[in-house]
């Protein structure tokens, strides 16, 4: 097993220039810290992160905060896609990923805030956007350097991740209107204050001005009676934009039960999932690439540790997302 004596004889270097190399410490050059990290890589040096972080004041790990999730909740793909690519980011710097969770916001905080204090995180990945968020609050007066996926609610200056959701939506609604010829789209998101279902109403709008807008509560039950009463009284739907493929699923097959033709409503919707999946011909999703997302959430944590000539002084990263090909399955 290489140590970093070993490296310290090779660079002929004191052991701890080699320590503070590895660690980014600012008493080390830059010059003499790439020649260390590249010796110490071409000699198979594994650092020990159980004694690093108890010399460190920032652990080897990066804290991912959830929203709040209800009980038996299994709509997570989306989040998981996320995490897959967060975790291989994270795998090439050698951190390691720690979630937190729980079923209100006060489980979350706590949780985080553990992290902070007993943990030493100081990198963190939100997976949410929300206004006068305590949790952030607690991480930036804790310096801690923060990512979120998703456009923030403010203008502050925020490292955030995201799809271009209102061009996204807009491409997306013209691409089904002009190919099914449709004349009543309906447009349907949840009543939640999320910034990506904005913007893809927006979107909606801007492509079909005349189209109508269905917000449904967030209780599924609830979400069937409304879609149930909204198609009993509006019969010349022929086409669904939804904010995400389970919502697309749902009001798909609420139409098809109340509407008196029985149609299967051309339907396009946000994410690739099982849903869109099982929700057969006629149905298309968008694919907004959550791995991408997560993949360039952590490039953009990771910014202040490049070297001079590769950071940048960039607050966001827009990550592309895919338009199925309407007609074509």
């Amino acid at each position: 097993m290489v140590t970093i004596q070993d490296i310290a004889n090779r660079t002929g270097v004191a052991i701890s220039t080699v320590s503070r190399a590895l660690g980014d410490s600012p008493k080390v050059s830059l010059k003499t810290k790439e020649r260390i990290k590249k010796v110490a890589q071409d000699m198979g040096y594994t650092p020990n992160f159980a004694a690093r972080n108890l010399t460190q004041t920032e652990s080897n790990t990066v804290g991912v905060v959830f929203q709040p999730q209800s009980e038996g909740n299994t709509d997570n793909d989306f989040a998981m896609q996320i995490l897959f690519g967060i975790n291989s980011q994270l795998i090439a710097r050698r951190y390691l990923l720690t979630t937190a969770t729980g079923s209100n916001w006060s489980e979350v905080f706590n949780a985080v805030k553990m992290m902070v204090e007993a943990g030493q995180v100081r990198r963190f990945i939100l997976l949410y956007t929300v206004e006068n968020d305590p949790i952030t609050e607690l991480l930036n007066e804790n310096h801690a350097r923060v990512v979120v996926t998703g456009e923030p609610e403010s203008d502050t200056n925020i490292l955030y991740v995201d799809n271009d959701n209102r061009k996204a939506s807009a491409e997306a609604t013209k691409a089904l209107v002009n190919y099914f010829q449709l004349k009543s789209p309906l447009f349907v998101r949840t009543m939640a204050d999320w910034r990506f279902e904005e913007n893809r109403e927006l979107g909606f709008r801007e492509a079909q001005e005349e189209g109508d807008v269905l917000s449904l509560p967030l209780d599924f039950t609830q979400q069937k009676q409304v879609l149930q009463k909204y198609f009993e009284q509006h019969q010349t739907v022929d086409g669904i934009v939804a904010s995400d493929d389970k919502l697309g699923y749902l009001t798909r097959n609420q139409a098809q039960a109340h509407l008196p033709s029985h149609p299967k409503l051309p339907t396009i919707a946000f994410n690739c999932s099982e849903y869109a999946r099982l929700g057969g011909k006629n149905f298309y999703s968008v694919d907004v690439l959550p791995r991408a997302l997560g993949s360039e959430a952590v490039r953009l944590l990771f910014n202040d540790q490049q070297s001079p000539l590769e950071r940048t002084e960039a607050t966001s990263f827009i990550v592309p997302y895919r338009i199925p090909k309407v007609g074509e399955q």
